[in-house]
């Protein structure tokens, strides 16, 4: 079975995070009996730098670990025309499967990232060349895809794929014209994160993101304040691992607070040095306003670690009583005293339980969701 997956993102630019999980679903979808995977992309490089993209390659091939990123530039002209742009995504797209194809065979399925504009000129290309076409939606903005000057793109990738989501309550929002739809989650290193706990004294939490709009990391900053006044810990610590445009608001936000001797930037860390982060805490706390998913909750719980969140959504599929605690999104009292519940209860979560909430997101779970759905749609094509 050949598998193309084409992504909106891909993380080769400033925010090496972005995307990052259709790396390691490609990677998972490889180590498969029978799967043949790559990926092609296309890199929209900002209309600020004209003269920068003229000297760049236009077309490179990366090795990933198993399998291929092939990677057109084109310029992005999205801000002076929003049509224009995605009608160029799609000729350039065209040509760039065109040049796949002649070193790759033709591929069983398309699976692309996104609804736009990978997802519409997916549904193009599949149309043209006669291939199905799985579209899963991973923006946490997704509801803008339904405005004025997107619907008709939108529209036809509802009409022309099997349409998926990492989150059910995105399914929740669909027209009822749309016939197959399924939910198919982000894929989650479990094995990484299930370490050896370590026998953990005191409060130490964790929290690992995108320094972004919408993450709202002060709002824990606030919560950690008040925990600190209020209550007499003898050894508080926040772990904070990440980077991104706000680093700088965030850590001054921390001066502000007085709060520099409790809490730690690592910037960014591996995969690695995440787990053994992980396991060296023992309450891990999302403060987001919206999350479709939010996989580093998945690899907390991994760790065998509880999880505090606001109700942002996506995290409200796997986050129970019996694993966490859920609050309300800028109410940081309620943060603070959710994270001094599980702290006093800390003993009572059964590490077997949290594990296996995350294991539902393993690398062979969600890949059998993904190649029972291209054994489908191939099905169904013949």
């Amino acid at each position: 079975m050949n598998i193309l997956v084409i992504p909106t993102w891909y993380p080769n630019g400033e925010d090496m995070l972005m995307g990052i999980y259709h790396k390691e679903f490609c990677e998972a979808l490889s180590k498969r009996d029978n799967i043949r995977v790559n990926m092609l992309f296309i890199e929209r490089e900002r209309l600020s730098s004209p003269l920068k993209y003229l000297f760049m390659k236009k077309n490179y091939v990366i090795e990933e670990n198993g399998y291929k990123t092939y990677v057109k530039r084109m310029l992005n002209v999205e801000r002076i025309n929003f049509d224009i742009q995605i009608n160029r995504y799609v000729k350039v797209l065209d040509k760039a499967f065109n040049a796949y194809l002649k070193e790759n065979p033709k591929p069983d399925v398309i699976h692309a990232m996104v609804t736009i504009p990978a997802g519409y000129a997916a549904c193009i290309l599949g149309a043209k060349y006669h291939i199905p076409v799985v579209v899963t939606e991973h923006a946490t903005y997704y509801k803008d895809f339904y405005n004025q000057d997107k619907m008709k793109y939108t529209e036809f990738v509802l009409k022309n794929a099997y349409y998926t989501s990492v989150s059910k309550y995105m399914l929740n929002d669909l027209p009822d014209y749309v016939k197959n739809s399924k939910w198919l989650p982000n894929l989650v290193d479990t094995k990484s994160f299930m370490l050896k706990r370590k026998k953990i004294n005191g409060l130490h939490i964790a929290k690992v993101c995108a320094f972004r709009k919408g993450k709202r990391v002060e709002d824990l900053l606030s919560a950690l304040k008040i925990i600190v006044d209020e209550n007499k810990i003898s050894d508080v610590s926040l772990t904070i691992v990440g980077d991104g445009y706000l680093k700088e608001f965030y850590q001054e936000k921390c001066r502000e607070l007085g709060l520099e001797q409790y809490v730690t930037f690592t910037g960014r860390k591996t995969k690695e040095e995440i787990a053994q982060i992980l396991n060296e805490s023992n309450i891990f706390v999302i403060t987001s306003s919206n999350e479709t998913f939010c996989i580093p909750g998945i690899e907390a719980l991994a760790s065998g670690m509880p999880v505090v969140s606001t109700k942002c959504f996506g995290p409200e599929e796997y986050i129970d009583n019996n694993c966490g605690k859920l609050v309300e999104i800028g109410d940081t009292k309620q943060l603070a005293q959710a994270i001094m519940d599980v702290y006093q209860n800390i003993n009572s979560y059964d590490i077997n339980y949290l594990r296996s909430i995350a294991n539902r997101y393993s690398a062979q779970n969600v890949t059998d969701i993904a190649i029972n759905i291209y054994k489908e749609l191939i099905r169904e094509e013949k």
